[in-house]
């Protein structure tokens, strides 16, 4: 149902609800004679005030002239308080709305940062800051491409303008790894590395 109110000269308010029906009079009102649907949310719009407020503590809108993304980012906003109250009330642990909205972020963008590892011309600066963040101690293990034939492939840390080749890889992460970026040790200190990270 659509209502609309004059309040006062050159004041129209109009307002759209799927709970009332008709437009009725709220006597309480007084002389204002304001419509029961205008008297029902001014008793309930606490809740929108909240939300408002919220949305504009920690919001995600940027400007723009395009209405569709101003949409977007403000369900974006939305979401995120709404998220935080189910995961509140399903788990009983209260937490800053700023933590949360944080841990939330990182956890919806965990899943790109792993695939990135698997780039073998990603940067190690970077590498090293997306295995701190996801907190993968080894990189993924990919997959010989050219089968069981060796070949000499760019080494995986070194920069591009170097463009050195190698055949040697690294038994944990197989990526290629030139002289310079190998490390030698022997297998005992190897196996007691391994099950000193095992034991912690």
């Amino acid at each position: 149902m659509i209502t609309s109110h004059v309040p006062r000269k050159n004041k129209n308010v109009i307002l759209v609800s799927s709970m009332h029906n008709q437009g009725v009079i709220d006597t309480d009102s007084g002389d204002q004679n304001k419509p029961e649907i205008i008297t029902f949310y001014n008793s309930t719009k606490g809740g929108v005030d909240v939300v408002d407020e919220l949305k504009g503590e920690y919001s995600v809108s940027r400007v723009s002239c395009r209405w569709p993304l101003t949409i977007l980012f403000s369900l974006m906003n939305i979401a995120g308080i709404n998220s935080q109250i189910i995961y509140r009330e399903n788990t009983g642990n209260v937490i800053t709305c700023r933590n949360y909205l944080r841990s939330l972020g990182r956890e919806l963008a965990k899943e790109i940062m792993i695939n990135r590892l698997a780039i073998p011309t990603l940067s190690i600066q970077l590498r090293s800051t997306i295995m701190k963040i996801t907190g993968i101690k080894k990189q993924p293990t990919q997959p010989e491409q050219h089968g069981s034939v060796k070949e000499r492939l760019k080494c995986a840390y070194c920069p591009k303008n170097k463009n050195r080749k190698t055949m040697v890889c690294c038994e944990l992460c197989n990526n290629r790894i030139c002289k310079e970026h190998t490390s030698t040790i022997c297998k005992s200190c190897q196996t007691g590395s391994e099950e000193k990270s095992d034991s912690d």
